[in-house]
C-alpha cells in the first residue's frame, strides 16, 4: 500500500522529516529558491544589501509555502484524529522463524507508517513514534510449544489507521495483493466509529487494522455497557 504522505512528523520535537521524493523535493526547492534569487539579483549587478534584502524577504514566504505543503501531506499530530500519544512503551512478540516473520511485518507494518529501526540478530525493532514492536527469534527449548491465541497470554495486536477508506485500501493492496487470509467471511466489517478487518501473522498471532477514531475515550461505544462484574466481590 503507498504511502499517501510526503512528512512524517518528528517523534522528538517539533517539525516533520521528509520520507519520499516528493517531500525530499520539496525541501530542496525551499533551500534553491533563496539561491536562486541570490544569483539573479547578483547577475543584475544590485549591491550586497539589495541582493541580500530580496533574499531575506523570500524566506517567511518559503517558510509559509513548507508549512503549509507539510500540513497538506504531512503526517497530522494524533490528536487531531483522536488518538492520543501512548503510555505504552513497547510490545515484544517471540516469532519461530525470525527472517519471515520480519519480511512479514514489513510488509504490515511498513505500509502503516511504521518504520523500522534496528535489525539484529537477536532483535528487531519497529516504531510509529510513539511506541514499539520488537521481535525477538524464539529460543530453541521453546519452539515445541508453539502458539495459540485461546491459551494464556496475547491474543491479538490491532493497529491504528485513519480512515475507514484506509481500512479496505489495506485489506485489498496489502492482504489481497500477498495473499495473506483473511479470518472470518465479512471483513472488512464495522460502522463510522470502528471498522476493521483481521488477519494472522506467520506464526498464527491475530493481527487487526482498525479504524476507532473514539476507541479508547470514555464517552464512546464500547466503553458505555453496562458493568456485569465486579472483581472484589467474592
Amino acid at each position: 500500500m503507498k504511502s499517501h504522505l510526503w512528512f512524517r512528523r518528528k517523534t522528538y520535537g517539533w517539525g516533520w522529516t521528509p520520507i519520499t521524493w516528493q517531500g525530499w523535493a520539496v525541501t530542496a526547492l525551499c533551500l534553491v529558491i533563496p539561491l536562486s534569487i541570490k544569483l539573479i539579483t547578483k547577475s543584475l549587478e544590485l549591491s550586497k544589501n539589495e541582493q541580500n534584502f530580496f533574499v531575506f524577504a523570500t524566506l517567511p514566504l518559503v517558510v509559509v509555502a513548507l508549512v503549509f505543503v507539510c500540513l497538506r501531506y504531512g503526517e497530522k499530530p494524533r490528536w487531531q484524529w483522536g488518538i492520543k500519544t501512548t503510555k505504552l512503551s513497547h510490545i515484544e512478540l517471540s516469532v519461530s522463524n525470525y527472517r519471515e516473520s520480519i519480511i512479514f511485518y514489513d510488509l504490515i507494518l511498513l505500509s502503516l507508517g511504521w518504520e523500522r529501526l534496528v535489525t539484529r540478530t537477536e532483535h528487531t525493532t519497529y516504531s510509529d513514534g510513539t511506541l514499539k514492536i520488537v521481535l525477538c527469534p524464539v529460543e530453541e527449548e521453546y519452539l515445541k510449544d508453539g502458539y495459540h491465541r485461546k491459551r494464556i497470554g496475547l491474543n491479538h495486536l490491532a493497529f491504528y489507521t485513519k480512515t475507514k477508506e484506509l481500512v479496505d485500501q489495506f485489506h485489498k493492496e496489502i492482504l489481497l495483493a500477498n495473499n495473506i487470509p483473511v479470518l472470518y467471511e465479512k471483513c472488512p466489517s464495522g460502522d463510522s466509529n470502528y471498522y476493521s478487518v483481521y488477519f494472522e501473522d506467520p506464526d498464527r498471532i491475530k493481527l487487526e487494522v482498525v479504524f476507532a477514531p473514539h476507541y479508547c475515550e470514555k464517552a464512546y461505544w464500547p466503553n458505555t455497557v453496562e458493568n456485569t462484574y465486579d472483581p472484589y466481590q467474592p
